[in-house]
C-alpha cells in the first residue's frame, strides 16, 4: 500500500485581493470625506473674508493718521476739474500762452485733440503778435450730468497791448469721463466747447 501523498491546497488569492481592495477603498472614502470637509471650511472662510470691509488706514506724509471722509459728489469733482481747465485754457499772456495751452491739452479727449491744437495755433500767434493776455473769472458752473454738459458764466478780462476790456463769459462744455492721470486726477475730458 502506498502512502497517500499530502495534497497541497492552493490558497485562492481572490479573497485576499478583495480584502485589500476594500481596505483601500475605505481609506479613499475617508480621504475624500476629509477633503470635502476641508473644502467646505475654506469656502466659508473665503465668503466671510470677501464680505468683510477692508481695513484701510491712510497716513499723511508727516506720519499722522488721516481720518476717513465721505466721497465727494460727482458734480463737485467735475466742477473742480472744469475750474482747472479754465485756469489753463483761458488764463494766459504772451509769455506763457504756449505752456498754458499745452497744459490744457491734458483735459481734451484724444478724438478732439487735433482740432483743439489747430485752433490753439491761431490763439498763440495772435497773443504773441498783438501782446494779448486773458483772464476769466467764472461765477457759476452749472453741471448737467445726464447730458454731460456744463454751462459756465462769468467775466472775461482781455488785455491787448496794455488796454483792458471786460466782457461776459458764456461757455458750454461737453465732457466725458476717462482715465485719471497725475495732470488730470478727476478723469474729466472736454470733447466739445462752444462760446456764446
Amino acid at each position: 500500500m502506498q502512502e497517500p501523498k499530502p495534497i497541497g491546497l492552493k490558497h485562492s488569492r481572490l479573497p485576499k485581493m478583495m480584502a485589500e481592495l476594500m481596505h483601500s477603498n475605505q481609506f479613499l472614502k475617508f480621504f475624500a470625506i476629509g477633503e470635502l470637509a476641508a473644502l467646505f471650511m475654506i469656502t466659508v472662510a473665503v465668503l466671510v473674508m470677501a464680505t468683510k470691509e477692508p481695513l484701510v488706514i491712510a497716513i499723511s506724509g508727516d506720519g499722522k493718521k488721516i481720518e476717513q471722509t465721505v466721497l465727494p459728489k460727482a458734480e463737485d469733482q467735475i466742477r473742480e476739474a472744469l475750474k482747472r481747465y479754465l485756469e489753463k485754457r483761458y488764463q494766459w499772456g504772451p509769455e506763457n500762452v504756449n505752456q498754458k495751452l499745452k497744459e490744457s491739452e491734458e483735459f481734451i479727449t484724444p478724438q478732439s485733440l487735433k482740432a483743439f491744437q489747430g485752433a490753439m495755433v491761431n490763439i498763440t500767434k495772435f497773443s504773441k503778435d498783438k501782446l494779448v493776455s486773458q483772464k476769466v473769472y467764472p461765477e457759476k458752473i452749472e453741471i448737467n450730468l445726464p447730458k454731460r454738459t456744463a454751462f459756465i458764466t462769468g467775466d472775461r478780462v482781455t488785455s491787448i497791448q496794455g488796454l483792458k476790456a471786460a466782457g461776459n463769459l458764456r461757455l458750454e462744455l461737453t465732457f466725458e469721463s476717462g482715465s485719471r492721470t497725475e495732470e488730470n486726477p478727476w478723469g474729466i475730458y472736454i470733447s466739445k466747447e462752444r462760446e456764446e
